[in-house]
Formats: C-alpha cells, structure tokens, sequence
C-alpha cells in the first residue's frame, strides 16, 4: 500500500471521528479524541491497514514509558559508578591511613590490623547502601517494563506482550510441535452493544471478558488483549481436546453471564477460533490459522468455537 493511500485512509478516519465528536457535541481534547478514533479505527481499518499500525504505532504510544525506562537505565549506570567511586574512596583514606603509620614494626602492625578492620567495616556499610539503590532500581526498572506490556484499560497483556512471548515459542518450536494452543476470541455485535448502552458499558464489557477468560484458564496459561474487542490467549501444556473444553467453557461462561450496567442487563456473547501449534510455524502461520478458525466461527453463526487442526 503506497503511503498516499494510507493517508486517504487515516485521513477519512480522522474525518469520521470528527464528525462523530461533534455530533456527540464532545470537545477533541487529546483523551476523547483517542478513544473515538480508535473504535473507529477498529471497525474501519483494513488488514494491511492493521499491520502498518502495528509496526509504526508503538514507538509512538510507548514512547513515554520508553524514555522512563531509558532514563531509570541511565540512572541505574550512574549509580552504579557512584558506588564504585564511594567504595574506592574508602579505600583510598584506609591505605593512606596505614602508610601514615610508625615504622616500628609493633605499632604498624597494630595500626595495620585497625585500619583493616575499619576499612571492612566502612566497606560493608557503602555495599549495603550500593545495594540498596541497586534493589531499588530492580524494581522500578520491573515496573515500568510490565507498564509497557499491560493493557490499561482490561489491565491483561497486551499485544505487544504477546508478540514477545510468541517470539520465543516461534525458536523452539522450529523443528517441532509444541503442546500449546492459540485462542483468538472476538466478542459478537460489540458495535451493538457501544450504540445502544454506551462507549462506557462497552469498556467494562472489556474488562469482564478479560477477566472471565482469566477465571477460566490455569495459572500457567496467559491472556492478551489482541486489539479492540478481540483476545488471545495462549494455552500450554494443552492438546486439541484439552483446549475445545477449555475455549468452549469460555464462551458458555459469557454466554450465561449478565452484566448489570446502568440499571440494565447486557447480554454478550464471544466467537472463538483455536489452533495448535505446529512445526516450523512463523508468528504469522499461528496467528492466520487461529484467525481463520474464528471467522468461520463468526460465518457460521457466533457464540461457538471452532477447532482449526
């Protein structure tokens, strides 16, 4: 796609939102504007469209978090050096300290042993701080990068946690098959629900779909918000069977759920397409088959889950 023609595309979305903010007669500050254009953006955006902003979209929504993270590293190496210099200092003063002393061979050897046991115990306290400040960092530093992963709104992992972690399972998996499976799950006529209850209902609808999904899977499996109102998630440890009973309580989990919502009862409903892995699969082997398991899914009615062997 030529980036002319992307333009037009963004360009008519941008439109689209505009009209749809002034019709809802919302101001466009930064917050409002983003959260129309990106429903929008996921109702409208083709499938070149979606690859394009996943490739270029990161560096730019990320890029907050990305400079914290960069500057807590460049902390990190500060103190470090700062450590080191503390600790060096130290040393310095002790060995002065000893070289300064009588030459007689009893009073050196007294005052060689105190400046060692000085020199230890001063020692042990800049390493106990150099710790410190090193835990510390450890753990802004884990933090921020779970921020980078988390989606914020369903508080899963979000696409890009997913693209990492399938990062690893496309090495080992080159030669083999693993025993794991892929879900993709996309929740029916969402588009009705945001009309007739309200953008607002449709981010909890969110919220209790992930959530749900988390409640039915076992600790050693992982859901990620794949965009929009789509989900994946990965299975280990799992084979066909396995998985169909473990995607399928998932859909009759929602299907029988109720959220109550403004006095109202909303009724959901999800589509569910599933894939094991096989040898040799790329990142987008995996993805397209489970993806088309879920459109046949969607093609042959919704609220039901399709087994792609």
């Amino acid at each position: 796609m030529s980036s002319t023609n992307v333009n037009d595309k963004i360009t008519l979305i941008h439109d689209q939102t505009m009209s749809t903010l002034r019709a809802l007669a919302l101001p466009p500050f930064p917050a409002i504007y983003k959260k129309y254009f990106d429903e929008i953006f996921d109702q409208n955006a083709d499938n070149i469209l979606r690859e394009m902003q996943i490739e270029t979209e990161p560096s730019f929504s990320n890029h907050d978090d990305l400079t914290r993270y960069l500057d807590i590293a460049h902390r990190s190496i500060e103190s470090f050096v700062e450590t080191h210099a503390d600790i060096s200092h130290v040393a310095d003063l002790q060995k002065n300290y000893i070289s300064k002393a009588s030459k007689d061979g009893v009073d050196r050897c007294v005052n060689f042993v105190d400046g060692l046991s000085e020199l230890g115990h001063n020692m042990s306290l800049e390493l106990k701080k150099a710790q410190t400040k090193i835990n510390d960092l450890n753990h802004e530093l884990e933090k921020t990068t779970t921020q980078l992963t988390i989606d914020p709104l369903t508080k899963v992992t979000n696409r890009k946690g997913l693209i990492n972690d399938l990062s690893t399972v496309i090495k080992s998996g080159k030669k083999k098959s693993l025993q794991m499976v892929l879900l993709m799950i996309d929740a029916d006529n969402f588009k009705i629900i945001n009309d007739k209850h309200g953008h607002v209902a449709g981010d909890k609808v969110l919220y209790f779909f992930a959530q749900t999904i988390k409640s039915v899977i076992r600790a050693g499996d992982k859901v990620y918000r794949y965009g929009g109102e789509e989900f994946s998630v990965l299975l280990n440890r799992c084979d066909n069977e396995q998985a169909f009973i473990v995607a399928d309580k998932i859909r009759s989990q929602i299907e029988q759920s109720h959220l109550m919502y403004a006095g109202k009862t909303i009724k959901m409903t999800v589509s569910v397409g599933a894939t094991m892995h096989r040898a040799g699969d790329t990142y987008d082997d995996f993805i397209a088959r489970a993806d088309n398991a879920l459109y046949r899914a969607k093609n042959e009615g919704k609220n039901r889950t399709i087994l792609e062997d």
